[in-house]
Protein backbone atom coordinates (compact mmCIF):
# COMPACT_ATOMS: atom_id res chain seq x y z
CA UNK A 1 0.00 0.00 0.00
CA UNK A 2 1.42 3.40 -1.01
CA UNK A 3 1.55 6.31 1.43
CA UNK A 4 -1.14 8.18 -0.51
CA UNK A 5 -3.33 5.04 -0.51
CA UNK A 6 -2.80 4.80 3.24
CA UNK A 7 -3.85 8.42 3.68
CA UNK A 8 -6.96 7.85 1.60
CA UNK A 9 -7.81 4.64 3.48
CA UNK A 10 -7.58 6.43 6.84
CA UNK A 11 -9.91 9.18 5.67
CA UNK A 12 -12.41 6.67 4.22
CA UNK A 13 -12.38 4.66 7.46
CA UNK A 14 -12.96 7.82 9.48
CA UNK A 15 -15.90 8.78 7.29
CA UNK A 16 -17.29 5.27 7.53
CA UNK A 17 -17.10 5.26 11.31
CA UNK A 18 -18.57 8.74 11.69
CA UNK A 19 -20.60 9.18 8.52
CA UNK A 20 -23.28 11.16 10.32
CA UNK A 21 -20.82 13.62 11.81
CA UNK A 22 -19.32 16.78 10.39
CA UNK A 23 -15.93 16.67 8.69
CA UNK A 24 -13.35 19.41 9.31
CA UNK A 25 -10.32 19.90 7.08
CA UNK A 26 -7.38 21.65 8.78
CA UNK A 27 -4.61 22.45 6.29
CA UNK A 28 -1.40 23.82 7.77
CA UNK A 29 1.82 25.26 6.37
CA UNK A 30 4.89 25.56 8.62
CA UNK A 31 8.17 27.34 7.90
CA UNK A 32 10.69 26.50 10.62
CA UNK A 33 14.37 27.39 10.85
CA UNK A 34 17.23 27.78 13.32
CA UNK A 35 18.56 31.25 14.06
CA UNK A 36 21.21 29.93 16.47
CA UNK A 37 21.82 26.94 18.75
CA UNK A 38 19.11 28.23 21.11
CA UNK A 39 16.76 30.30 18.92
CA UNK A 40 14.30 29.06 16.28
CA UNK A 41 11.67 30.85 14.21
CA UNK A 42 8.36 29.36 13.12
CA UNK A 43 5.68 30.77 10.80
CA UNK A 44 2.33 28.98 10.68
CA UNK A 45 -0.59 29.34 8.29
CA UNK A 46 -3.80 27.40 8.92
CA UNK A 47 -6.79 27.08 6.59
CA UNK A 48 -9.77 25.47 8.34
CA UNK A 49 -12.79 24.41 6.32
CA UNK A 50 -16.08 22.76 7.28
CA UNK A 51 -18.04 20.05 5.51
CA UNK A 52 -14.55 18.72 4.77
CA UNK A 53 -13.64 21.39 2.17
CA UNK A 54 -16.85 23.15 1.14
CA UNK A 55 -17.30 25.69 3.93
CA UNK A 56 -14.80 28.35 4.95
CA UNK A 57 -14.28 28.36 8.73
CA UNK A 58 -11.05 30.03 9.78
CA UNK A 59 -7.75 31.50 8.61
CA UNK A 60 -4.87 31.72 11.11
CA UNK A 61 -1.48 33.38 10.61
CA UNK A 62 0.95 32.82 13.50
CA UNK A 63 4.64 33.88 13.43
CA UNK A 64 6.68 32.97 16.52
CA UNK A 65 10.13 32.87 18.09
CA UNK A 66 11.21 29.85 20.16
CA UNK A 67 13.97 29.66 22.78
CA UNK A 68 15.32 26.27 23.82
CA UNK A 69 15.90 26.17 27.57
CA UNK A 70 16.90 22.49 27.62
CA UNK A 71 16.20 19.24 25.81
CA UNK A 72 12.75 19.12 27.44
CA UNK A 73 11.75 22.77 27.96
CA UNK A 74 11.12 25.58 25.46
CA UNK A 75 9.79 29.14 25.70
CA UNK A 76 8.03 30.79 22.78
CA UNK A 77 6.04 33.86 21.92
CA UNK A 78 4.45 35.57 18.97
CA UNK A 79 1.23 36.92 17.57
CA UNK A 80 -1.77 35.40 15.85
CA UNK A 81 -4.11 36.86 13.26
CA UNK A 82 -7.45 35.04 13.01
CA UNK A 83 -10.25 35.52 10.52
CA UNK A 84 -13.28 33.60 11.78
CA UNK A 85 -16.23 32.78 9.59
CA UNK A 86 -19.62 31.79 11.01
CA UNK A 87 -19.42 28.32 12.51
CA UNK A 88 -19.98 26.13 15.58
CA UNK A 89 -23.60 27.23 15.91
CA UNK A 90 -22.67 30.89 16.22
CA UNK A 91 -24.31 33.95 14.65
CA UNK A 92 -24.16 34.44 10.90
CA UNK A 93 -21.36 36.97 10.77
CA UNK A 94 -17.59 37.03 10.64
CA UNK A 95 -14.98 38.54 12.91
CA UNK A 96 -11.25 39.17 13.14
CA UNK A 97 -8.83 38.86 16.03
CA UNK A 98 -5.20 39.72 16.73
CA UNK A 99 -3.66 38.23 19.84
CA UNK A 100 -0.24 38.24 21.44
CA UNK A 101 0.80 35.10 23.29
CA UNK A 102 3.52 33.56 25.46
CA UNK A 103 4.02 29.82 25.85
CA UNK A 104 6.05 27.21 27.73
CA UNK A 105 6.49 23.68 26.35
CA UNK A 106 7.55 20.51 28.13
CA UNK A 107 8.17 17.10 26.52
CA UNK A 108 9.15 13.71 27.92
CA UNK A 109 8.85 9.99 27.18
CA UNK A 110 7.47 7.12 29.25
CA UNK A 111 8.32 3.78 27.65
CA UNK A 112 7.08 3.84 24.04
CA UNK A 113 4.79 6.86 24.59
CA UNK A 114 5.99 10.37 23.79
CA UNK A 115 4.30 13.15 25.77
CA UNK A 116 4.25 16.89 25.12
CA UNK A 117 2.50 19.62 27.08
CA UNK A 118 2.17 23.37 26.65
CA UNK A 119 0.63 26.33 28.42
CA UNK A 120 -0.18 29.43 26.34
CA UNK A 121 -1.38 32.84 27.59
CA UNK A 122 -3.21 34.91 24.97
CA UNK A 123 -3.96 38.64 25.05
CA UNK A 124 -6.79 38.91 22.54
CA UNK A 125 -7.71 42.06 20.61
CA UNK A 126 -11.16 41.22 19.27
CA UNK A 127 -13.93 43.19 17.59
CA UNK A 128 -16.01 42.62 20.73
CA UNK A 129 -13.22 44.02 22.93
CA UNK A 130 -10.12 42.94 24.84
CA UNK A 131 -9.98 39.49 26.46
CA UNK A 132 -7.42 37.08 27.89
CA UNK A 133 -7.29 33.31 27.69
CA UNK A 134 -5.18 30.37 28.83
CA UNK A 135 -4.79 27.33 26.58
CA UNK A 136 -3.50 24.12 28.17
CA UNK A 137 -2.70 21.14 25.94
CA UNK A 138 -1.40 17.65 26.69
CA UNK A 139 -0.59 15.24 23.86
CA UNK A 140 0.55 11.61 23.61
CA UNK A 141 2.08 9.90 20.56
CA UNK A 142 2.84 6.18 20.22
CA UNK A 143 3.96 3.98 17.32
CA UNK A 144 1.23 1.64 16.05
CA UNK A 145 2.57 -0.21 13.00
CA UNK A 146 4.47 0.24 9.75
CA UNK A 147 3.27 0.03 6.15
CA UNK A 148 5.91 -0.08 3.40
CA UNK A 149 8.49 1.50 5.74
CA UNK A 150 5.97 4.21 6.71
CA UNK A 151 5.43 4.49 10.49
CA UNK A 152 1.85 5.07 11.59
CA UNK A 153 1.45 6.68 15.02
CA UNK A 154 -1.48 6.93 17.38
CA UNK A 155 -2.06 10.57 18.38
CA UNK A 156 -4.26 11.76 21.24
CA UNK A 157 -4.57 15.19 22.85
CA UNK A 158 -6.74 17.28 25.08
CA UNK A 159 -6.78 21.08 25.02
CA UNK A 160 -8.53 23.20 27.65
CA UNK A 161 -9.38 26.88 26.98
CA UNK A 162 -9.92 29.05 30.05
CA UNK A 163 -11.02 32.70 30.10
CA UNK A 164 -8.94 34.80 32.50
CA UNK A 165 -8.70 38.40 33.70
CA UNK A 166 -5.21 39.28 34.87
CA UNK A 167 -4.24 36.30 37.00
CA UNK A 168 -7.86 35.50 37.89
CA UNK A 169 -9.36 32.31 36.47
CA UNK A 170 -12.89 33.13 35.23
CA UNK A 171 -14.49 30.18 33.42
CA UNK A 172 -13.95 27.42 30.91
CA UNK A 173 -14.39 28.59 27.32
CA UNK A 174 -14.10 25.29 25.45
CA UNK A 175 -12.40 21.89 25.50
CA UNK A 176 -11.08 19.72 22.66
CA UNK A 177 -10.33 16.00 22.74
CA UNK A 178 -8.81 14.25 19.71
CA UNK A 179 -7.74 10.70 18.93
CA UNK A 180 -6.48 9.56 15.56
CA UNK A 181 -3.54 8.44 13.46
CA UNK A 182 -0.62 10.31 11.90
CA UNK A 183 2.02 9.36 9.36
CA UNK A 184 4.46 11.01 6.95
CA UNK A 185 3.46 11.11 3.29
CA UNK A 186 6.96 12.27 2.33
CA UNK A 187 9.73 14.35 3.92
CA UNK A 188 7.56 17.49 3.79
CA UNK A 189 3.95 16.31 4.21
CA UNK A 190 2.36 14.81 7.34
CA UNK A 191 -1.21 13.46 7.31
CA UNK A 192 -3.35 13.19 10.45
CA UNK A 193 -6.99 12.18 10.76
CA UNK A 194 -9.34 11.08 13.51
CA UNK A 195 -12.22 11.94 15.81
CA UNK A 196 -12.48 15.25 17.68
CA UNK A 197 -14.98 16.08 20.39
CA UNK A 198 -15.54 19.75 21.28
CA UNK A 199 -17.41 21.08 24.30
CA UNK A 200 -18.31 24.78 24.17
CA UNK A 201 -19.29 26.79 27.24
CA UNK A 202 -21.35 29.33 25.31
CA UNK A 203 -24.98 30.37 24.99
CA UNK A 204 -25.31 29.02 21.46
CA UNK A 205 -26.57 25.87 19.79
CA UNK A 206 -24.15 23.05 19.02
CA UNK A 207 -22.40 23.16 22.38
CA UNK A 208 -21.13 19.60 21.97
CA UNK A 209 -19.57 18.85 18.58
CA UNK A 210 -18.55 15.47 17.20
CA UNK A 211 -16.34 15.86 14.13
CA UNK A 212 -13.98 14.07 11.82
CA UNK A 213 -10.89 16.27 11.88
CA UNK A 214 -8.13 15.84 9.29
CA UNK A 215 -4.85 17.74 9.03
CA UNK A 216 -2.54 17.93 6.04
CA UNK A 217 0.64 19.51 7.41
CA UNK A 218 3.40 20.82 5.15
CA UNK A 219 6.82 21.75 6.48
CA UNK A 220 8.97 23.90 4.24
CA UNK A 221 12.21 23.06 6.07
Amino acid sequence: MSKFSLALACVVLAFGALSAQEAISHNSLFAVGDLSAKWTYRAETHFVRGDFVKQSRQLILRPALIYKLSKSFRLSGGLSYLYNASYEGGPFNTNEEINFWEQIDFSHQVGPIRFSHWLRHEQRQRESGYAERLRIRSRADAFLFEVNNTPVDLVAFNEHFVLTQGFKWQKMDQNWTFIGVQFPVNKHFIARTGYRYVALNREISGQHLHTIHSWLIYRFL
